[in-house]
């Protein structure tokens, strides 16, 4: 049986209207000015292809309409405190082109058609802010950890060199703790704070009695909520923040080589398994 062009337009449009939205809401990072920015196309289009006609008030006013959009749309996109506003009037642009499809058009096609212009307009708004709430992904948060290593390893070795600390006065100096890194101010406020957010555990182990030799450290980063981000169609967890993820644990020491293993977990490493671990 063939089909006729008017129907597979229609089904490439189903398509369309379903699949990029849905592709945009998932990992590794939802992507809310497309959905958003979607909505126009998506009810322009099945507001003719259910064979309605804009009134003649619309039809004058087409210019003006576009720019207050376009102006909706900057506004979201730069993140302003009204930005809620502009997302009102988007969404009753979609709802009522939806609306009018359905009244206006022609056929059964235009109730299947208004009901997806509708429904389509919800999740674009619905993915808009779920990608403003969206947690740090596993791939970022990574990185940070990865350059805050390698700023304590500096700080680890400026803090010896320095001598501020000299147990056995052999004027060699050890290595420290984070907090004593700190208090020596080589970790600045801003530092110490980043290290303090719940995306990662920062912990330095020292070795060695300084009272006979110099002591050695050992230094790792165990992601806080270990796992990754689901696959999910779901309007209403759109509406809800994502906890930041990481699956990586990153381990050095004083040789300043930075390691990597996903475990698993997120539990203590010792240095003896972190060796064994493939080098950044």
């Amino acid at each position: 049986m063939r089909l006729s062009r008017q129907t597979v337009f229609l089904l490439f449009w189903c398509l369309f209207a379903g699949a990029i939205p849905a592709y945009a809401n998932n990992p590794p990072l939802p992507d809310g000015m497309l959905s958003l920015i979607l909505i126009f196309p998506v009810a322009i289009l099945g507001f003719r292809m259910a064979g309605a006609r804009p009134s003649e008030k619309q039809y004058k006013w087409r210019l003006l309409t576009g720019l207050v959009l376009g102006l909706c749309v900057l506004l979201s996109a730069a993140g302003t405190g009204i930005a809620l506003i502009p997302l009102l009037v988007i969404l009753a642009y979609g709802v009522r082109r939806g609306i009018q499809a359905m009244h206006r058009g022609q056929g059964k096609k235009r109730l299947v058609l208004g009901s997806l212009v509708i429904l389509f307009t919800l999740f674009g708004i619905a993915n808009y802010l779920a990608s403003l709430n969206y947690g740090l992904t596993g791939p970022s948060l990574e990185g940070n950890a990865v350059s805050t290593l390698r700023v304590i390893n500096v700080v680890e070795q400026e803090f010896q060199s320095n001598g501020t600390l000299d147990v056995n006065k052999n004027n060699l100096g050890e290595f420290g703790t984070l907090e004593q890194l700190h208090r020596a101010g080589l970790l600045d406020d801003m530092q110490w704070q980043r290290m303090q957010r719940p995306f990662y555990r920062y912990v330095v182990v020292l070795s060695g009695d300084p009272a006979l030799d110099e002591k050695h450290y050992f230094v790792y980063a165990t992601p806080v909520n270990y796992g990754s981000q689901h696959f999910t169609l779901s309007i209403i967890r759109s509406f809800l923040p994502s906890a930041a993820y990481a699956r990586r644990t990153f381990a050095s020491d004083e040789s300043g080589v930075i390691r990597a293993q996903d475990r698993g977990n997120s539990r203590p490493v010792t240095r003896a398994e972190a060796e064994k671990w493939p080098q950044l």
